[in-house]
């Protein structure tokens, strides 16, 4: 198989209030693709992740906060569901039951730090998926967050440890690159247009695909389109060069696209499908 997808209709029903409107009709554009026709691409349904998984990844503190206050109890459930997904879309491409993998989601998780979230983050799905990986024996990881909110929960996982090379766009108008802890921040301003996200994009998985990574994962927010809230301005046809230009600075190696930030039906229904149809190879 090429491409697994991991969806749940939960994540339109009942996914964050600012996200989940557009699951359902990029599911059924999905659909209505045709992608999903023969053994290429296929869907499988998401599982909540292991709560004992979670509970070794974020703090006590940061777990009782989901329980108990209202803001984030009412989504404790779906964010739990949420990180099932990247987790299940990672590990079949661990273990090779497909090459690449696109995991829906009800919430998103690159705002989550181990002891606090926020922006319609609530556990850190990317997080804990490699903590199942590294139990499976896997060690290196990318991660290339093309969301223009800075993903800081990520970094905060990860900003130390030299066996992630975390790729980070973000609405700030500089730049910065560690190449002993391999962050590297790309701040291309709150106007960036698709010549400039692409430029940039190329230059950074030139640079990260020398790092002998195993499975990359991509933070896919579709906030970035000029229609939706995340204020970079890039139009529609910038999704599938972005995907083949990721897939292809991986090589041989699985790519794992994690739905985070967008609230526009529209962008996800025309993006969603032709990100997919880029990992499969048509």
């Amino acid at each position: 198989m090429k491409v697994a997808v991991i969806y749940h209709p939960d994540f339109g029903s009942k996914g964050h209030s600012v996200l989940k409107a557009r699951i359902k009709p990029s599911f059924e554009a999905l659909e209505r693709s045709g992608l999903l026709e023969g053994e290429d691409v296929q869907v499988f349904s998401a599982e909540a992740a292991p709560l004992a998984l979670v509970e070794r990844s974020h703090t006590r503190e940061h777990m009782e906060r989901m329980r108990t206050e209202p803001s984030e109890r009412m989504y404790h459930e779906v964010a739990l569901l949420s990180a099932g997904s990247v987790l299940r879309a990672a590990e079949m491409v661990a273990e090779g039951g497909a090459h690449h993998s696109f995991a829906y989601t009800g919430t998103a998780g690159h705002h989550a730090s181990p002891g606090s979230c926020w922006g319609f983050c609530y556990y850190n799905d990317v997080a804990i998926a490699i903590m199942r990986l590294r139990e499976m024996g896997l060690a290196r990881f990318l991660i290339v967050d093309v969301d223009p909110h800075f993903g800081d929960g990520t970094r905060n996982f990860f900003g130390e440890d030299p066996h992630v090379y975390h790729v980070n766009f973000n609405h700030q108008v500089s730049s910065n690159y560690d190449g002993e802890k391999r962050n590297h921040d790309i701040g291309i301003g709150f106007d960036a247009d698709d010549e400039t996200f692409l430029r940039e994009l190329s230059a950074a998985m030139e640079m990260a695909k020398d790092f002998d990574f195993q499975i990359c994962f991509v933070v896919f927010g579709h906030d970035s389109h000029a229609d939706d809230y995340g204020g970079f301005e890039l139009t529609t046809a910038a999704y599938p060069k972005m995907a083949r230009i990721i897939k292809e600075a991986s090589g041989e190696r699985g790519v794992v696209f994690v739905l985070s930030g967008g609230s526009i039906p529209e962008v996800a229904s025309k993006a969603i499908p032709e990100v997919i149809s880029v990992l499969s190879g048509r």
